[in-house]
């Protein structure tokens, strides 16, 4: 829900309160009005009828629908007193609540009752005419505020949309800080401020991690590859014992492992700060064949048995860079963790591809198979980077990544759409 829908919502309800206490309000004002002009108009009326008895001094009793005036032969002067009561309507031909004004004055030395009747307007007719009245206007009001606040809400709030798009659109790695236009209004402007100084400084953290990492992969791989060099150098001369021949076999796995692993962080590295932006239509169908064809003497080597069911021309948005890399670390995890004569089987259709291969049951939890240098208690070693990268991958394009462990069989697979 938009904000400021938001805020006309709780501007009605609040509205509402108040309509609710301005009815009572307006109920009490209105019934005391009423009540004080229909007194004042019996008053008027009473002076009328006292002029009238001055001039007629009636000896009888005179009574008709509003009036009564009785002759009394003992009695005292009092105060006019305001009472309800009911009479008989005439037109209506039922009884009505109406106010009476009663009173004893001593007119022409004789003293008169005089009792005048005045039909009251009804608690409840006020009551429905301030209800009627409130809700009309409350009426009026929502559709008014709905209106203005969708017109307020595209209006006033563009500055603020500007800013959320200009942010979307931000890259960690473009060249040019985030640029915003002055507006006026003060809260936006300081918006505006935060979001470039934020964003400036954000720039520069990750030009200097950048740097760091890819001078750190640089200044590693350079010695290793070196260190290589040279071992393989003496590995060739031939005149190493056994021994040491071994021990420089090992230490060149080792500097080799070291290798791969720093490459495979500066790849983590780089999917994270999102390097990776050329999307396109990628033709898995023969990435995945080419691959095949590649691991083909490794698989011969481990006396694999490899079986492929391949839809033709599966196509997938993604970057085709990491579509190779992908495929590969699903590979190369197959055969790395098959059994020797052991088997392979790859499926692809227009919705997912599954990699299949034998294998014993790991020895850590599954849910755990993406994380970074997850260790297998059963061989004591570590899973490496290879699924950690496949599932970065995944995330990064959309993917969805399932393993599961069926009949002796490792089954890693990626749904296209999640």
């Amino acid at each position: 829900m938009k904000l400021i829908l938001k805020f006309t919502l709780l501007f009605l309800l609040i509205s509402l309160g108040v309509f609710f206490v301005g009815g009572v309000i307006t109920y009490q004002v209105v019934k005391k009005e009423i009540d004080e002009e229909q007194e004042r108009f019996l008053l008027e009326r009473l002076e009328f009828f006292t002029n009238w008895i001055q001039k007629h001094s009636p000896e009888e009793a005179f009574i008709r629908e509003k009036i009564q005036i009785y002759p009394l032969n003992a009695g005292h002067e009092t105060d006019v007193v305001f009472s309800d009561t009911v009479v008989m309507h005439r037109t209506l031909e039922r009884l009505e609540p109406h106010i009476k004004l009663d009173v004893i004055r001593a007119v022409n030395g004789r003293l008169y009752k005089i009792s005048l009747f005045e039909i009251i307007v009804e608690e409840d007719d006020i009551v429905d005419s301030v209800r009627e009245s409130m809700i009309k206007i409350y009426l009026l009001l929502t559709v008014v505020m709905l209106v203005v606040g969708s017109l307020v809400g595209v209006i006033l709030f563009r500055p603020f949309n500007q800013t959320l798009d200009q942010i979307k659109n931000f890259r960690l790695d473009q060249n040019s800080p985030l640029e915003f236009s002055k507006t006026g209004t003060v809260e936006f402007n300081k918006l505006n401020s935060f979001v470039q100084e934020m964003t400036g400084k954000i720039q520069r953290d990750y030009r200097s991690l950048r740097e760091f990492t890819e001078n750190a992969s640089h200044e590693m791989q350079t010695p290793l590859t070196n260190a290589i060099g040279k071992l393989e150098l003496i590995l060739s001369s031939g005149q190493l014992t056994e021994e040491n021949n071994d021990r420089i076999i090992a230490t060149l796995s080792t500097l080799k492992h070291l290798s791969k692993m720093g490459n495979s962080l500066n790849l983590l590295t780089k999917i994270d700060n999102r390097e990776f932006e050329k999307i396109e239509q990628v033709n898995l169908s023969d990435k995945l064949n080419a691959a095949i064809d590649n691991f083909s003497e490794l698989i011969e080597l481990k006396s694999l048995d490899l079986k492929s069911e391949h839809e033709q021309n599966v196509l997938v948005a993604m970057d085709a860079t990491l579509t190779t890399i992908l495929i590969n670390n699903l590979l190369s995890n197959a055969i790395r963790h098959n059994v020797e004569h052991g088997s392979i089987k790859t499926f692809l259709d227009q919705k997912s591809l599954i990699i299949k291969n034998t294998g014993p049951a790991l020895g850590v939890d599954p849910q755990a198979m993406f994380d970074r240098f997850r260790k297998d208690q059963r061989k004591g070693d570590g899973l490496g980077l290879g699924l950690a990268i496949v599932k970065k991958i995944c995330d990064y394009s959309g993917f969805q990544v399932q393993y599961a462990y069926e009949n002796e069989n490792h089954k890693l697979e990626i749904l296209f759409r999640k």
